[in-house]
């Protein structure tokens, strides 16, 4: 196969190296394409051609005639034999590479030793970048980035251009590589020859090497992306060199700032459901007519001839992308001379690229005479007032749509409503009901249709021409939401008097009532949010009137079987008022809340969830996320025994005491908050302070700049006392330092590691059984919020109680809640944590998940059953680490622990995730023994199975739990800290096959 080079050197390591000496006769057309320093590139074609095998199952190689190729010519006249070599070592050899070193060969003229390589850009800055985007794919759907001679492209064709580039339409004749899985040859991937293609050239004289790299750099290499970077070209005659895409949505608006716009929005496309933003030419538009003007919009409607770019699944060619032609769209002519290009990007930014937007721009363009830039968007709810602050409210409304089932605000003309009567009037406000003939939008079979004559309210409002913000103020007051009790349709406006109507949704079963229909009006009683009333209307009633309309809206949506409603009014304060049955009256105050007329959530203890907290006096942190955080936690409240959150100001801390615990990011000091926290006094009715109480304060390192982390710790503790997740009363900042605190209720018995030296002796199978259905139990509720603990071990479970005496199911608590967080959101670039509790996947490298915490679970149960850390008796480092990766656990047999026990243990140290139990199916199995081995009433041969293995494993213990503890070693440590040092060289070796022979290189290199 091969020619000798005259070098020893050199066929020595050509024979290694397994490719050819290449005689330079064998190169025609040879053509220089770039230089750099030591190396001159050409291109030129080989006439045999490299050998290669036909299909896997070949035995004869053949040969790749006429092929082109790159020469890396090499000037070093000091040491041209090693340089020639040290630059070859650089190269994959392998056919299956995207980069392939064919062989070496010689100029017999200058004799510079030449590389022969698949391709080359001659510019080591491009090559080097290709290569590595080459090299980072994990994929077989990935993009694969090429350098593609500017000889391969065909029929190109002038599309666009800017003053920083000018883009063509042109045919690829070999096209992009794609991964052929039905391939029989050795290398899988194939081409998709004659491929349409976009080119952008790019003229910046400057810099143009680190220019077009800084563009390349913007493309994703999904394939899933919309566009997609092919590769890089360059002009032969210009030397501008070309950014090579997909060819959809290739116009070009001309203008810089504008394109730019367009061509981000495009990027940023991640799914194929979003909005692809277009520049569209002015001419793809006909049967241009004008609905509705104001002073800085003119808007048509009109038909999009080629229309809007979709995502066809089930589209046969290659890329999945299709046009709905003759597309109906509105165009809102933008009329801004000051800075029209700022007015439309910025006009544009407002829109969402999702696809469920109620609101979808399609694109922008520009009208050739008038040189208005257009928004083109779908053409839904498109009448407008001509009142540019009413217009503007109605728009903003229909952006914040975000769900299809969101009530879709619009201006409704006055021709639109039929059978008008009137319902009832105040000197504000007249109100109608009507029937609007198209009637609102809805959403049905993935479109948005009309309820056509729909039964509505109409609220005309007196006067309202001469105020718009009385209009919009009055609007603003309802809902989106679909759900709500009172939903506003849209806006009108009466064309004889000029006054503005609220067009609102029509309920029949609470009638309008007017005030003036109810005598003998007397108060009862007043609350926060009401006034309580009697009084007569066609009978004795109860009126509850509201100063807050959505306290009024809450109260209407209320479901209550025991009160009739009668129907709403209003009285001349402008207050909504519900007109009740009477018997509400004795009711109040016993079943309904006395502040705001509502159910108390806990009947038997006159508490209310809406209304318990708001009289107390909280402190403020003067931060708004902080202030936010302490909202949200309140919200969470659903009982009257949940911890009230709070912000509580440093100098509540007396006798803070020296720190009780360190870990990798934190310290825990032990203090006496002096107020305390509130508790609901269930015979008073009201919250109290628990004075004087003992707390931990966990001062977290560096938070004053990390919030949002801090903040979203703090959201993983818990606020009811029921839980199985460290207790947690609030949030604090040191005045000296800046760090943040979380104030974690106290747990007095430390952590199991410290609980079990002081009980180890008392620590009988019953109590062991009890802790971990305590510690699953809590696993299980954060795996069930689609959660992982992350940093799991006996250092984070806590105990209340420093006595066995007392343990109970609430004596022990998850702690240490920093890492949880969502299992999509893990991170394999840190590996931190405590050794002997890591899943061997996690030293790896690999995500953390669910199956890692279980993992972490099974050596609990060897801590519970033993006493002992699991591998105590050795140093915690590289070794470790690759025996944990190797299978090797800690030793433990009958009657230690009982034989279901074990197995149930082995089961969740399994070095396979996918055969580990889930917390699930662990707290039922757990929840089991405890049932089996408590029970005298259980008879099945199982139950009576387990309940003996467990008698004989307390005998065991009853006869050894006074034999010491196993030693610790020196290096053992049982904190979390970061790990990499001792599991990057396991990193490298992701399955089994590889494992043996990775810890076989390490530990050589390690003596």
């Amino acid at each position: 196969m091969n020619m000798p080079s005259g070098n020893k050197k050199i066929d020595a390591f050509i024979q290694e190296g397994q490719f050819e000496w290449i005689p330079y006769s064998q190169f025609d057309q040879i053509k220089e394409i770039g230089k750099n320093g030591l190396i001159t590139t050409y291109s030129a074609i080989w006439k045999d051609g490299p050998l290669y095998k036909k299909n896997y199952w070949s035995k004869v190689y053949i040969r790749d005639s006429n092929k082109e190729v790159s020469l890396k010519f090499l000037h070093n006249s000091q040491n041209p034999i090693e340089f020639v070599i040290n630059e070859a070592k650089k190269y994959s050899t392998k056919n299956n590479s995207f980069l392939v070193l064919y062989g070496i060969s010689q100029n017999p003229n200058t004799n510079d030793y030449i590389l022969v390589l698949n391709w080359s850009s001659g510019n080591e800055k491009i090559d080097d970048f290709i290569h590595e985007r080459q090299l980072e794919i994990k994929d077989h759907h990935d993009v694969v980035l090429e350098w593609i001679p500017y000889s391969q492209f065909e029929q190109i064709k002038e599309t666009g251009k800017n003053d920083l580039l000018t883009a063509y339409s042109a045919i690829w004749k070999d096209g992009p590589l794609y991964y052929d899985r039905y391939s029989y040859s050795d290398y899988k991937y194939a081409r998709d020859s004659n491929k349409g293609v976009s080119l952008k050239f790019l003229h910046n004289s400057e810099d143009p090497v680190e220019f077009v790299i800084n563009e390349a750099k913007k493309y994703p290499t999904k394939k899933n992306s919309f566009i997609i970077l092919y590769g890089i070209s360059q002009n032969p005659d210009t030397n501008d060199y070309i950014i090579v895409q997909n060819n959809l949505a290739n116009h070009f608006s001309g203008n810089e700032k504008i394109d730019d716009f367009i061509h981000e929005r495009q990027l940023e496309i991640k799914d194929h459901h979003d909005v692809v933003l277009e520049w569209i030419p002015y001419s793809q538009f006909v049967q241009i007519k004008e609905t509705g003007k104001s002073d800085l919009i003119t808007v048509y409607s009109a038909i999009w001839k080629d229309g809007t770019l979709y995502y066809d699944r089930y589209r046969y060619s290659g890329y999945k992308y299709a046009r709905d032609s003759n597309k109906g769209v509105f165009s809102k002519f933008l009329h801004k001379s000051e800075n029209p290009i700022e007015f439309v990007i910025n006009e544009a930014k407002k829109y969402s690229t999702k696809n469920n937007s109620f609101l979808i721009l399609y694109g922008i363009s520009q009208n050739p005479d008038t040189n208005d830039y257009i928004i083109v968007q779908n053409n839904l709810a498109n009448h407008f007032i001509g009142n540019e602050k009413i217009d503007d409210f109605i728009y903003e409304r229909q952006l914040e749509i975000k769900d299809h089932s969101d009530v879709v605000l619009e201006w409704i003309p006055y021709s639109q409503f039929d059978q008008i009567k009137e319902t009832g009037k105040n000197d504000l406000i007249i109100a109608y009901s009507a029937i609007w003939k198209d009637g609102p939008l809805y959403y049905k079979n993935l479109e948005y249709s009309r309820d056509s004559n729909k039964e509505v309210s109409l609220k005309y409002l007196y006067n309202s021409q001469h105020s718009i913000e009385f209009v919009i103020n009055e609007a603003s007051k309802y809902s989106t939401k679909n759900n709500a009790y009172l939903m506003l349709y849209g806006i009108s406006q009466n064309p004889d008097t000029n006054d503005y109507i609220l067009v609102l949704n029509w309920s029949s079963g609470n009638k309008w009532i007017p005030y003036n229909q109810l005598n003998k009006i007397r108060n009862i009683d007043k609350g926060h949010f009401i006034i309580i009333y009697s009084a007569i209307w066609k009978y004795e009633v109860a009126l509850l009137c509201f100063n807050d309309l959505q306290k009024f809206l809450d109260k209407v949506k209320e479901s209550d079987n025991g009160i009739k409603m009668y129907g709403i009014s209003q009285n001349p304060d402008k207050n909504y008022v519900l007109v009740l049955q009477n018997e509400f009256c004795t009711e109040y105050g016993k079943t309904y809340c006395k502040n705001c007329g509502k159910k108390y959530t806990h009947m038997n203890y006159k508490w209310c969830k809406q209304c318990s907290i708001i009289t107390i006096n909280f402190f403020k942190s003067n931060n708004e996320k902080i202030d936010d955080l302490v909202q949200e936690m309140r919200s969470n409240i659903n009982s009257c025994f949940n911890i009230v959150f709070e912000w509580i100001p440093y100098n509540q801390f007396n006798y803070i005491s020296k720190e009780i615990g360190k870990g990798g990011f934190a310290t825990v000091y032990s203090a006496i908050w002096k107020d305390g926290p509130l508790k609901y006094d269930v015979d008073k009715k009201m919250y109290t302070r628990i004075s004087n109480k003992k707390i931990a304060l966990k001062c977290l390192d560096n938070s004053q700049n990390q919030t949002d982390n801090f903040l979203n710790e703090v959201k993983e503790y818990s606020i009811n006392r029921m839980d199985d997740i460290l207790n947690v009363y609030g949030i604090s900042q040191n005045p000296d330092t800046k760090d943040f605190i979380i104030v974690l209720e106290y747990a007095e018995g430390g952590s199991y590691n410290n609980w079990i030296n002081k009980n180890y002796k008392d620590f009988d199978w019953k109590n062991k059984i009890q802790t971990l259905l305590g510690i699953i139990g809590g696993l299980k509720g954060i795996h069930q919020k689609q959660k992982i603990h992350h940093d799991f071990h006996t250092g984070n479970i806590l105990f209340l109680t420093k006595n066995l005496n007392i343990l109970n199911r609430k004596s022990l608590f998850i702690s240490d809640m920093g890492l949880c967080d969502e299992e999509s959101n893990t991170s394999e670039v840190e590996i931190y944590g405590d050794m002997p509790y890591m899943a061997p996947e996690v030293l790896r490298g690999k995500p953390y998940t669910q199956a890692a915490d279980v993992y972490s679970f099974g050596m609990i149960m060897y801590f519970t059953a033993t006493g002992n850390q699991p591998f105590t008796n050795r140093a915690h480092d590289r070794d470790l680490a690759l025996d944990i990766c190797n299978e090797i656990r800690p030793k433990i047999n009958e009657p230690e622990a009982p034989k279901c026990y074990i197995d149930l243990m082995k089961r969740c140290w399994d070095s396979n995730p996918n055969n580990r139990p889930d917390a699930t199916e662990i707290h039922d199995k757990i929840k089991s023994f405890q049932d089996f081995y408590s029970s005298y009433k259980k008879n099945e041969s199982e139950a009576i199975e387990i309940k003996n293995q467990f008698k004989e494993a307390e005998n065991y213990r009853k006869l050894h739990h006074s034999l010491k503890k196993n030693k610790q070693h020196p290096q053992a440590i049982y904190t979390s800290r970061l790990l990499n040092p001792y599991t990057k060289d396991l990193m490298i070796y992701d399955n089994s096959e590889c494992l043996d022979c990775g810890i076989t290189t390490v530990r050589t290199d390690q003596s």
